[in-house]
């Protein structure tokens, strides 16, 4: 492992501290936490259902309520 150095206004480090005290971890379990997060693909295969692509019965009651609304507005 290696380290590394920053600086950090009183605010952020702050917000830091108190993130990794709620979390019960570490900073660098922020940092990593944060880093796996950002560098995750924004737009899956279906970029109309995103991140729900996985959960079909939750796309098929969307889908269903986008349908049963969509009637009602014409």
């Amino acid at each position: 492992m290696q380290k590394l150095e920053i600086e950090l206004d009183e605010e952020t480090l702050a917000k830091i501290n108190q993130l990794a005290q709620t979390n019960n971890c570490q900073v660098s379990d922020l940092i990593k936490a944060m880093i796996d997060h950002l560098t995750q693909p924004e737009v899956l295969n279906d970029s109309s259902i995103g991140k729900w692509a996985n959960d079909s019965e939750l796309v098929d009651e969307m889908v269903t309520d986008i349908l049963k609304h969509r009637n009602y507005r014409d």
